[in-house]
């Protein structure tokens, strides 16, 4: 597996694991509100295995957008990334922009109005490839499109309360980007988490039966760090910003390329 590969595999497999996380908005703010008692996010009840999902997607949705920043260790290398990412009710609503890097090497991503764009530099031409999430007729699309539609709040949010196999609060609190975070340990079941059968063939192969997540909330319930360990590579991701303006822009007609990802050699195929 070249390079260009590998970070692609790895990419799908934090994507999904991790970010995906981070973009669950809730369709009924009504009844999330009902479950803590708050209407801006703070603190009322104690976080439980029952009602942590609840609580902490409806933090987010109030939020509305984070700046995140990650960081995975793989093979004695080091892949980094930071973005944004912009929540919403729907899929339709979700957009994000994130740039990875790995050795000298660059891709950057956006999501925007369902279509995904992708810069892989040399193996791209330096342009994105844009990938309509839509096109039934794609192959790639498809794949891509069902791997996005894990960002739905309600398919999200139900299947990381079906999979969480145990949650525990564990240690002290820790100050994170100023704010005190306590962490809490969440062991997920990944035969229960579609937007994990969804990956492609390689980076599927990758994901263990289990994941323990070691995640760090704030006193306003919104997550401000996650650790999880995933094929030997230990990925962190920091959240800030929270509520911030995010404005995710697609490339300007110039920056896309003409040709299809199916067409490019080393750009990921479908599973």
């Amino acid at each position: 597996m070249t390079i260009s590969r590998k970070l692609t595999s790895f990419v799908a497999v934090a994507v999904v694991a991790g970010l995906s996380l981070s973009a669950c908005g809730d369709k009924d703010d009504s009844a999330a509100d009902k479950k803590t008692g708050s209407s801006g996010g703070g603190k009322s009840v104690t976080l439980t295995q029952a009602n942590f999902s609840d609580v902490l997607t409806d933090s987010q949705a109030k939020a509305k957008s984070s700046h995140v920043d990650m960081s995975i260790g793989v093979g004695g290398q080091t892949v980094k990334a930071q973005g944004d990412v912009k929540v919403g009710s729907s899929i339709k609503d979700v957009s994000m922009a994130m740039t990875m890097t790995m050795d000298s090497r660059e891709m950057e991503m956006r999501l925007v109005d369902q279509t995904f764009y992708m810069n892989m530099g040399q193996i791209t031409d330096d342009k994105f490839v844009k990938i309509d999430l839509t096109d039934e007729s794609n192959p790639i699309a498809k794949q891509y499109s069902r791997i996005m539609d894990q960002m739905d709040p309600a398919s999200q949010l139900r299947q990381f309360k079906a999979a969480v196999k145990s949650f525990e609060k564990k240690g002290e609190p820790q100050t994170i980007d100023g704010v005190k975070a306590q962490p809490y340990v969440v062991t997920v079941d990944t035969s229960k988490l579609d937007a994990i059968k969804d990956l492609p063939a390689a980076s599927r192969s990758q994901v263990p039966k289990t994941i323990v997540y070691t995640m760090y909330v704030g006193s306003d319930d919104l997550l401000r760090r996650m650790e999880f360990e995933l094929a030997g590579a230990k990925t962190t991701m920091d959240y800030s910003k929270w509520g911030e303006p995010v404005d995710v822009q697609a490339p300007s007609p110039d920056e896309i390329s003409d040709k299809d990802i199916s067409e490019l050699s080393g750009a990921p195929a479908a599973a």
